[in-house]
């Protein structure tokens, strides 16, 4: 096909809605067992969060957690060698294969950027992944992420495609607050 597709990462062309999982691994390679132990205490508040639709605070408190004070490039170190593998493991086949058939292909997450890039460049062959952006300084992790990444991530996709034709909009139900992903296809008439 020769049309373009936008896909949600999370719960779409992964299987798992939860990035939860991939911020405990983040934590434990990218820091060690304290850093890990803290995110796992902090998983029943994380979860109770969400439950009450405050989903970006608990997304928020996860990235904040699992990077902050961590060198950009050891964040980037795991993201290319520790979490392709399990991103891999979590792949919804049949979402990629819709995916992978389209000419232009873009990814939309809710986490990092800096997390999935090499995974769904590489490997879904993706041509631009679209995703909160980390603030560093001094070349580290402050473990918060650029003031309205929602409304950032909307804007970046709308921008992308800028009047061009999009066949395809690939995303999940929600149940509480998606959205990010929401205004995005919005702005792409895929709605």
């Amino acid at each position: 096909m020769d049309s373009a597709v936008v896909s949600e990462l999370e719960g779409t062309l992964l299987k798992d809605s939860d990035p939860f999982s991939y911020f405990m691994l983040m934590a434990f390679e990218a820091s060690g067992l304290i850093r890990f132990v803290v995110l796992l205490i902090l998983w029943p508040v994380i979860r109770l969060l969400s439950m009450v639709g405050m989903e970006d605070a608990t997304l928020k408190l996860m990235i904040f957690v699992a990077v902050a004070g961590i060198p950009e490039s050891e964040i980037e170190s795991v993201a290319r060698a520790v979490l392709p593998k399990f991103y891999m493991d979590d792949l919804e086949m049949g979402a990629w294969r819709m995916f992978s058939s389209y000419k232009k292909r873009v990814v939309v997450t809710k986490m990092p950027r800096v997390m999935v890039e090499w995974f769904v460049m590489e490997h879904l062959r993706a041509d631009k992944v679209i995703g909160s952006e980390l603030i560093t300084r001094l070349g580290f992790a402050t473990g918060l992420i650029e003031y309205g990444s929602i409304d950032t991530i909307a804007g970046k996709v709308a921008k992308l495609f800028n009047n061009e034709e999009t066949t395809l909009g690939l995303g999940r139900k929600c149940y509480f607050n998606c959205s990010f992903l929401f205004a995005a296809m919005q702005g792409l008439n895929l709605l």
